[in-house]
């Protein structure tokens, strides 16, 4: 079920039928639009074609628009109805919204409230088709496209089920925002939905970390200059770049807030305006966009825009950090001793068999990154029989190290004691610890018997 951005129009004016193909085609550039000025093709269109709006006048020879919108909404119910006619009758309005038109339209030169209203049956039709299809996905537990999933290696639950859910939002025209910790994958996601939407377009990844807002505006949405001769030299962006491609914009957290005003207008109006220029460019591309920062907390701080916030948000995806996913690290670790002994000549050494078991309390703070790098060195290391442990106990030995505090350690009060207090309470614990034995006492402390009786007789 591809979610479709078609439109079919239906009207027996020729000439009005090209006014309004050619206004939407303006207006609403995302859409593909087709017309009919014969009502009895119809059926036969929306039978071989699948489109997601039918603009239907209701006056037409053959077939009118009232008995077509009821079998469109029959036969056809993922196709919502618009009715754009010059019968202005209050009663046909009401009974064609009552027989399932999404909106009734009277004829006029001004169509600019009818593109605006397109474009939302447009989303609203794919909310509801986004919707089947993560049902279907799910509920199927299967994966129609698994190769498009090849460059991410695991066996978990979670992330198989996230590989289900991209599978099924890959296709739609709303943003997806995948979450997570550096390191946890989220570039292989984004490739993996261009393999799922459009893997002979173009795929641009662009890291927005550090980047000024106009740096940003020239990179995205080019720049063209007219010089004092009159003649124009231009700065393709990215946007132009990608064409119906995938754009990956990562770490979308650290984008200044004058420069995420410009990414909602992109995301709002499907257009963009070339620095220097006047005239509008349609915008064709999905857009993915990744952060390992919370854009909750950002958004509160003051730091994020909640308009941006809520846009990406569409369809979100969260991978989990590699100490949750015990599953996985025996099968990432050999995937690694491949690549590395691959490109250092050497021969694959064999993974010790209780290793994953030894790092299942390990933290991996640097996620799949740290690990890899970990099983370089080891490899590295090794004799080609048996990879070398030393990289993985290191870590946990300093992970243990600045985790644990050494219970032999004086903990000493936000007040410090005296030193006449110090010597006290020294002198009864040691007498405790002895059950009143001042010659044992005396040892422990460190000085004798006769030293500790005096202090104790000064004490009283």
């Amino acid at each position: 079920m591809k979610l479709a951005r078609n439109i079919l129009l239906v009207d027996d004016e020729a000439s009005w039928l090209r006014t309004l193909a050619v206004t939407l085609n303006r207006l609403v550039p995302e859409a593909q639009v087709d017309t009919c000025v014969d009502s009895r093709q119809v059926i036969n269109r929306l039978s071989v074609s699948d489109y997601a709006l039918v603009l239907l006048d209701l006056t037409m020879p053959f077939h009118s628009g009232e008995e077509l919108l009821e079998i469109i909404r029959c036969d056809f119910p993922k196709t919502r109805v618009i009715i754009v006619t010059g019968v202005n009758e209050v009663d046909t309005a009401v009974r064609c919204i009552k027989n399932g038109a999404y909106d009734y339209f009277i004829k006029t030169d001004n169509v600019d409230d009818l593109a605006r209203t397109v474009r939302r049956a447009l989303e609203v039709v794919g909310l509801e088709r986004n919707y089947l299809r993560i049902k279907e996905s799910f509920l199927s537990r299967t994966l129609n496209q698994p190769e498009a999933f090849n460059n991410i290696l695991t066996c978990e639950p979670v992330l198989l089920d996230q590989f289900r859910y991209l599978e099924a939002v890959a296709l739609s025209p709303e943003p997806i925002l995948i979450l997570g910790e550096s390191g946890t994958g989220k570039d292989e996601f984004a490739k993996s939905c261009h393999q799922l939407c459009c893997h002979e377009a173009p795929f641009i990844n662009i890291n927005l970390a550090g980047i000024s807002t106009d740096a940003f505006e020239l990179q995205l949405f080019g720049q063209i200059h007219t010089h004092e001769d009159g003649q124009v030299s231009a700065q393709a962006g990215v946007l132009h770049q990608v064409g119906n491609g995938l754009l990956y914009l990562n770490e979308v957290g650290d984008l200044p807030l004058e420069a995420q005003a410009k990414l909602v207008d992109v995301i709002e109006h499907k257009q963009y305006y070339p620095i220097g220029s006047d005239r509008s460019y349609p915008v064709n591309c999905r857009i993915i966009t990744s952060t390992q920062n919370d854009l909750r907390a950002l958004n509160q701080a003051g730091k994020f825009r909640s308009d941006l916030l809520y846009r990406l948000r569409s369809h979100k995806i969260t991978l989990p950090p590699l100490r949750k996913r015990p599953m996985d690290l025996s099968m990432l670790i050999n995937h690694f001793i491949a690549l590395a002994s691959e490109e250092m000549g050497l021969d694959a050494p064999q993974q010790p068999r209780n290793l994953a078991s030894r790092l299942a309390d390990y933290d991996f703070p640097g996620n799949l990154h740290e690990l890899k790098g970990m099983v370089f060195d080891a490899v590295s290391r090794s004799d080609g029989v048996q990879l070398n442990i030393s990289p993985f106990m290191e870590a946990i030995n300093e992970q243990k190290g600045s985790t644990e505090t050494p219970q032999d350690a004086l903990i000493f009060p936000k007040q410090l004691p005296t030193l006449a207090e110090m010597s006290n309470a020294l002198i009864n614990e040691a007498m405790s610890r002895t059950a009143n034995n001042q010659t044992a006492a005396a040892q422990m402390l460190g000085i004798s018997q006769s030293a500790l009786s005096r202090r104790m007789t000064k004490e009283k």
